[in-house]
């Protein structure tokens, strides 16, 4: 019945805001470089008339819909370049082009940050922007990140969570962090990323084998979370973010600024910090034991830029704490068993903030230097980074002296150097290489898990790009090369014994992009990448904390190597209906992946056991979205996601994989009056299907089934209200607004655990700007 009511709830509120529109005019704007016609991005479009902005496509463009008939006055604003104006008559549907010079004093930067952090045009990808980031202002980067369609999440009650694409997480998955590649132990799956999305101006997440550009390890595909470019005007500006959640009485408050000295314009500098800070939270029927977080993040930035070239440097300091469910650990095999068929969380408890034992700490160092130099043949970026990551890991003790029984430590020295060629004829591109040492170690006398280790790895790409007049062709390559020396603890003595293991491979792409006509474009591509196998996979060997289990390694792990094909295309109908859909498929050999094993008795409790074993696998789906504009008000959207992933040497289906899902968007917006503008509300309905996908002997090596399939329905609502010229924006979301009772097949804890019930978020975000 709850299905049927969110069917109907959606219907109503598609239909209630129909209506018909007299303006349909729309165009297309391009911008391009005046000298060498060159493509710009990013940039953004704003409109007097409309007081709208729009965001160019990678391509340059961008298409302004339900246009009436008059003139607009168009503001175009690009990094680097100057700002252009012109008043432009409208009278039906038109290609507009618009060629933007460089400001002198700058440099050529717009282009140059194309090519670092969105190399491939063709690569299939999705991308959250400055709006929709504070639309979810408060939460976490994975929350976030599971608006983008294929991306789901792997978590451990609601507390710690990471992304999931399509069907791989942890090792497989990239993330960089201000363009560098995230080094925070990330092999584990209750391990999340630790990243302050506050920081965040532009999230891309990548979809399939990016191996080329970004090294080993994207198999799944790549993260990138940029900030905003530091100012480069004099003057001062930055924002308050506040946000509070009802469901664990959560707030959250970040606040950024940043200064251009008029006296040294070539300087800016910019701090910011955040504080998070939320209690133990309810599903619909109890209370979560110690289900707590706080956080407390903070950043400085600092640039230096002349006409060819620039330095830039960037701290950051990530420090939280996450409790863990107390009624995950449990005693022997009866507890265990009891927990598991218990409705309701045996450990009964309240609201309070504190957070006690089993519990994270987790603190993330990150220090970048970025050097960029602007010669005749191209530009040149350098790029050295310092990690230090320490995780501490609280258990359940007898007599509490205050001690972590697991302190890891993981420092990692990284340098990147890339050349991105000037254009020749139509051909442009870049070289470059990649370096890294990592060293992890723990404290004598903790528990072990995973063993001392160094790692190198040392690499070297080329990435070419021929545009034809509708088309464009890509091509790269790229030779990793990875090491490892462990010293692993043995044996009753426990005598370290030192292992080393030697990795190297080539990754590829290839892709073809054709731009059939002004309304259909199609993709397709072909690429590799390969993947060592962590110290983790090979060597651990005891309790992952977290995740409430025992983790075995396996000494005889192979690399993983990955072929994927993706196609992709885009289609829209008289500028109402817009059909985006990507087809995937990727075979992976020697595949490694947690095979559950036998429950193990411990003197700190019993717990589920999971050994790493190898398979080849094949992992085929779909993503598919269909946009509807009713009018210039109302919009909806629907999304789905497939996912099939098959053990091909036992000819069955992989385990812990999630199931196919679906949602549905309808938002109505509009301006109120000249103090109440960019006011919307919108519902989003979403359904989970339970994963009948699943090893035809699960029942004997997994319990319970994966849970039934669940529907949730979220409200959301804002409005940008102006007082004096000072706009401040405030809106109110409702997760599970239905309070519905279900439980996920990605969660750890679906064996204990209910998810979070409704919760209700109210946020205010107020910029300013002093020029």
């Amino acid at each position: 019945m709850r299905n049927v009511f969110v069917a109907l709830l959606l219907l109503l509120c598609t239909h209630a805001y129909a209506q018909k529109s007299g303006c349909k005019i729309y165009v297309t704007a391009a911008l391009i470089e005046k000298h060498n016609l060159e493509a710009i991005y990013p940039a953004v479009i704003h409109i007097d008339e409309l007081e709208k902005d729009y965001q160019v496509g990678e391509d340059g463009k961008v298409m302004i819909r339900d246009l009436c008939a008059g003139n607009y006055t168009f503001h175009i604003h690009a990094f680097g370049y100057e700002h252009y104006v012109e008043v432009i008559n409208i009278t039906g549907k038109a290609d507009l082009r618009f060629k933007l010079v460089h400001v002198e004093h700058m440099l050529h930067e717009v282009s140059i940050q194309d090519e670092r952090t969105h190399v491939s045009l063709i690569q299939n990808k999705e991308q959250l922007n400055k709006e929709a980031i504070a639309a979810n202002s408060g939460r976490t980067l994975t929350e976030m990140l599971q608006t983008v369609n294929g991306v789901s999440m792997l978590s451990n009650g609601g507390t710690i969570s990471k992304p999931v694409i399509h069907g791989m997480h942890s090792n497989r998955i990239v993330l960089l962090n201000n363009g560098v590649r995230q080094e925070d132990q990330q092999w584990g799956g209750e391990h999340a990323p630790n990243i302050d999305p506050f920081l965040a101006n532009n999230v891309t997440v990548v979809k399939g084998a990016a191996g080329v550009r970004y090294g080993t390890d994207a198999i799944a595909g790549v993260v990138l979370v940029e900030p905003a470019p530091l100012r480069t005007k004099p003057g001062t500006d930055g924002e308050v973010n506040l946000a509070g959640f009802s469901n664990n009485r959560m707030g959250a408050l970040s606040a950024m600024a940043e200064h251009n000295f008029k006296e040294l314009p070539a300087l800016t500098v910019r701090l910011q910090g955040t504080f998070r800070k939320g209690g133990n939270y309810p599903t619909p029927d109890s209370w979560v034991a110690n289900s707590g977080v706080e956080e407390k993040n903070y950043s400085v930035a600092a640039g230096w830029k002349k006409r060819h070239y620039s330095l830039e440097t960037f701290y950051s300091h990530f420090d939280t704490k996450l409790a863990v469910y107390r009624g995950a650990h449990t005693g022997n095999q009866e507890d265990l068993m009891a927990a598991i068929e218990s409705p309701v969380p045996l450990v009964k408890a309240g609201f309070t903030y504190d957070i006690a034992r089993p519990m994270q700490r987790v603190k993330h160092d990150l220090l970048k230097t970025k050097l960029l130099v602007e010669t005749k043949y191209g530009v040149l970026n350098v790029t050295h980074a310092y990690q230090h990551n320490y995780r501490q890991e609280y258990d359940v003790v007898r007599i509490d002296r205050s001690n972590a029984q697991l302190n890891l430590t993981l420092n990692t020295q990284s340098l990147n150097a890339n050349f991105d060629h000037r254009q020749w004829q139509n051909l442009s591109g870049s070289i470059g290489i990649d370096g890294f040492y990592q060293e992890n170690f723990f404290q004598p006398g903790d528990r072990l898990f995973i063993p001392n280790f160094r790692s190198f790895n040392g690499a070297f790409y080329a990435i070419e790009r021929y545009r034809g007049k509708n088309w464009t062709l890509e091509g790269g390559l790229r030779y990793d090369s990875r090491t490892y020396e462990v010293f692993n603890p043995e044996g009753a003595d426990q005598r370290v014994v030192r292992y080393a293991f030697d990795f190297n491979n080539v990754s590829g792409t290839l892709g073809f992009k054709h731009q059939y006509n002004d309304t259909w474009n199609w993709s397709l591509t072909l690429s590799n990448a390969w993947r060592a196998p962590q110290p983790n996979e090979l060597f651990s060997a005891g309790l992952h904390h977290s995740a409430a289990r025992i983790e075995l390694g396996n000494k005889t792990l192979k690399p993983e190597q990955a072929y994927h094909v993706n196609f992709e295309a885009h289609h829209e109908i008289k500028d109402k209906l817009r059909f985006d859909i990507s087809v995937y498929m990727q075979y992976i050999n020697d595949y490694i992946y947690l095979n559950p094993g036998t429950p193990i008795q411990t003197i700190r409790g019993f717990f589920k056991s999971f050994n790493y074993q190898q398979t080849n696998a094949l992992l085929n789906g779909s993503d598919a979205m269909v946009t509807y504009n009713w009018n210039k008000y109302l919009q909806s959207t629907v999304k789905a996601s497939f996912l099939r992933a098959e053990d091909l040497k036992k000819r069955d289906w992989l385990i812990q994989m999630p199931s196919d899902r679906a949602a549905t968007t309808t938002k109505f917006t509009t301006d109120i009056n000249e103090f109440f503008k960019q006011f919307y509300v919108g519902v989003t309905g979403r359904v989970v299907l339970q994963q009948v996908r699943i090893p035809g002997n699960f029942s004997t090596i997994d319990y319970p089934l994966p849970p039934d399939t669940y529907s949730l329905v979220d409200f959301e609502s804002g409005v940008q209200m102006s007082y004096k010229g000072q706009p401040v924006y405030l809106s109110v979301s409702v997760y599970n607004a239905l309070n519905s009772t279900y439980r996920d097949y990605m969660d750890a804890f679906r064996y204990f655990l209910d998810q979070q019930g409704r919760n209700v978020a109210v946020r205010l975000r107020v910029p300013f700007n002093s020029k």
